[in-house]
Formats: C-alpha cells, structure tokens, sequence
C-alpha cells in the first residue's frame, strides 16, 4: 500500500489520506522512545492494541508486516519492518469508540488513561520523523510520519473501515481493558 502523507491542522482536517492515526487536539502525530516499554502487557500474551516504531531497515528486534487495506491485494500492500517493542498497549487505553468522521467515514477515537496520555507525551516528544505501527489483533492498520508531540490524550485512527469493522476493532481493543 502506498501512502501518500498530507497534515493539515485538526479544525480543517478530512480524510485525505487512505490510513492515518489523528490526534483530536493537535495538528498531528506520534512520537515514541524506543527505549522505554512503559505500558506493555504481559508478553506471554499478545496485547490486542499496539504502538510500536517502524525501522528504517530490518533488524533482528523487527518483524515484516503488510499495512491492512482491504481494496489491495497482498502483492500491492506496503511492507514495513515494525520493531517488536511495544511501546504502549491496551494498558494505556482507557476506551475505543467508534465516530463518523466529517466525510461520514468509520474512525476508532482512543482515550489514554492518565499513565497513558504521560507516556504517549513522552514518547511522542523523542521520535519526531519517524514513523508509528498501529497494530490491532496483530495486524498493522497503519504507521504514520510522527510529526509532534501528543499531549491531549486522544487520538483517532481513520481509514478503509466498513462500520462493521471500526466496531469489530473497536470491540476487541474494549474487551482487552477488561482483562
């Protein structure tokens, strides 16, 4: 999948992009610290929801993955090595809720708890330009271009979403808080 990466400020901002990861209240993007796996569930288990950097190159902390989209086939999808740290999971959420963006589009809006909007802070301050893996239920939906810190505590992921789906992720990111 080729993403073509265009940012415009929150209050004119609509779906221009096919994936993206939006902050509801700055212009955009993440920023993680490679170094800290504050927030990561147990690792005997796979935690549902997953922010984790993207490598320049392969290395042997990272794994081949195929950015989701449901309208390519696998040939056409974009490949990108994701490093395996975890740097926040469903540890730090404290909801997923499914919202219609201003073109009626599904979207997933996420709310950090308070340990988690501190760490998403953090980390978003450390990693400006690089890019973040979005993982759901081990597949990656996205991997935006980090572009500021985030501080607010929210966020959206937007994309190719049926209704169906946004619940489906939405659900299973819901059902992993309670475990």
């Amino acid at each position: 999948m080729k993403v073509q990466w265009q940012y415009l400020p929150f209050d004119t901002m609509f779906p221009i992009m096919k994936t993206t990861f939006v902050l509801a209240s700055v212009s955009l993007f993440f920023a993680i610290d490679s170094l800290t796996p504050a927030f990561a569930a147990d690792p005997s288990e796979a935690p549902v929801f997953q922010l984790r950097l993207v490598a320049d190159t392969p290395t042997s902390n990272s794994e081949d993955m195929a950015v989701i989209d449901q309208r390519k086939n696998a040939g056409q999808q974009e490949r990108l090595s994701v490093e395996k740290t975890v740097l926040i999971d469903q540890t730090g959420v404290k909801s997923a809720t499914v919202r219609k963006d201003p073109l009626g589009q599904p979207q997933i809006e996420v709310s950090f708890t308070e340990g988690g909007k501190k760490r998403l802070a953090e980390v978003t301050r450390d990693s400006l330009g690089k890019r973040l893996a979005i993982v759901i239920n081990g597949k990656l939906y996205s991997a935006p271009k980090i572009l500021s810190e985030i501080s607010g505590g929210m966020a959206m992921i937007s994309g190719n979403f049926t209704e169906s789906e946004a619940k489906d992720l939405a659900g299973k990111i819901n059902a992993a808080l309670s475990k």
